[in-house]
């Protein structure tokens, strides 16, 4: 059967193909233990399943509005007004299939051919090939391991041309952890200034999941003059643990939401109305529920970069949100194991995969040769075992 050459040309996520790889080997009886998937390995909390049930049970298993219902989009305004100071109405609110759903919504409604999206790398892999597929052109703006991946102003106008749509802002960063501050982001603020004719994206869907006592900041919080061009998106996987059920939203100026919709109307409808009962239960819920899971993930944090720090040959910046760590290995590029070459991060995370029976991403496909991904959203107990086959593993190396 025949394959549209737009579809065909689609990369598949590398993320979900080493998770489905690794997945396949321990359905096959192989001790592998997988640090790639980006999702929590805890259950959604009791009080949030329980919403849900009593939904169901009152019959909430019908079409909604496309957008969402009056009463997840009320959630999603109480939530908001409390993390960001900004109040949003009915009409400048979606809800969607996810995130990830939203995202591919904002570029399909924003973008026409041609138009260029300045994407800070590294970056989650999903956003050139969404800007792609929309018919926009990504534009990668690099963030050094030394400046903690945040790129600089000089970088980010340097990018700029008169082409220029958008920025996206993914704040704290997947696949580094990186975290904009406060002062960096008054910095964006100004630059943006420079430029009116440039649409912020900010997925914000891992903002709840900062450690040390921080708490991320939203750049409109900052700069709310800027709402006229900003689309902040958010969803409930990560923080209250609900990757499966698939709901996201995005908040933004009316007629672009207007759009949005039109769009989302001839493709999904609306999102899962179970789902939307319980996401108003968490966002209602809030802290609550999100506290004990982001106490756990710090521990965490804690234990793999100190463990990966004592691992000769590779760099290690300490991440300060979501749950993973981004470990530079370029020093062990171009080593060899028996008569392997370890070419290039690709290599590497094969070899770690068939040697070491631990499941890491590749930095390539997140725009950082030479770098990978651990998510450290499983237990302590796989977190030390996996570090010391990878150390193991990379001590063979010659």
């Amino acid at each position: 059967m025949k394959i549209s050459r737009f579809v065909a040309a689609i990369p598949g996520s590398a993320t979900l193909a080493i998770s489905a790889k690794a997945s396949k080997m321990k359905a096959d009886g192989i001790d592998v233990i997988s640090f790639s998937a980006g999702e929590p390995d805890f259950i959604t909390p009791e009080p949030i399943l329980e919403a849900a049930r009593v939904a169901m049970a009152k019959g909430a298993t019908k079409y909604t509005p496309v957008g969402g219902s009056a009463g997840l989009k009320a959630a999603v305004r109480r939530y908001i007004s409390r993390r960001v100071g900004v109040e949003y109405g009915d009409k400048e609110i979606i809800a969607s299939c996810g995130a990830k759903h939203s995202l591919y919504n904002i570029f399909f409604t924003l973008l026409d051919p041609g138009d260029e999206v300045l994407i800070p790398a590294p970056f989650w892999v999903s956003y050139p090939t969404q800007v792609e597929m929309a018919g926009g052109v990504p534009v990668t703006v690099p963030g050094l391991a030394s400046d903690e991946f945040v790129p600089s102003i000089d970088a980010l106008e340097a990018a700029v041309t008169d082409r220029t749509t958008a920025i996206i802002l993914n704040n704290p960063s997947n696949p580094t952890g990186a975290f904009w501050s406060a002062d960096q982001l008054r910095a964006i603020a100004a630059w943006l200034d420079r430029h009116p004719g440039i649409t912020v994206v900010s997925d914000s869907i891992y903002d709840e999941l900062v450690y040390d006592g921080r708490e991320a900041t939203e750049l409109l919080a900052i700069a709310p003059h800027l709402r006229d061009r900003y689309v902040l998106v958010n969803g409930f996987s990560k923080a209250f643990a609900m990757t499966g059920w698939r709901l996201g939203y995005a908040c933004g100026p009316a007629p672009f939401v207007a759009a949005m919709e039109n769009l989302q109307s001839q493709s999904t409808s609306n999102p899962n109305s179970v789902a939307q009962a319980a996401g108003i239960a968490a966002l209602d819920l809030g802290d609550a529920v999100i506290a004990p899971m982001r106490a756990s993930f710090q521990r965490r944090r804690d234990l793999i970069y100190g463990l990966l720090s004592d691992i000769p040959g590779l760099e290690v910046v300490k991440p300060q949100g979501a749950f993973y760590i981004f470990p530079d290995a370029t020093p062990l590029l171009g080593k060899r194991a028996g008569d392997r070459v370890i070419a290039d991060d690709m290599v590497l995370a094969e070899y770690l995969l068939e040697d070491a029976r631990v499941a890491v991403v590749p930095g390539t496909p997140f725009g950082a040769p030479g770098f990978f991904r651990l998510s450290y959203a499983c237990s302590d107990a796989e977190i030390t075992e996996g570090c010391a086959r990878i150390a193991a593993s990379l001590a063979k190396l010659a």
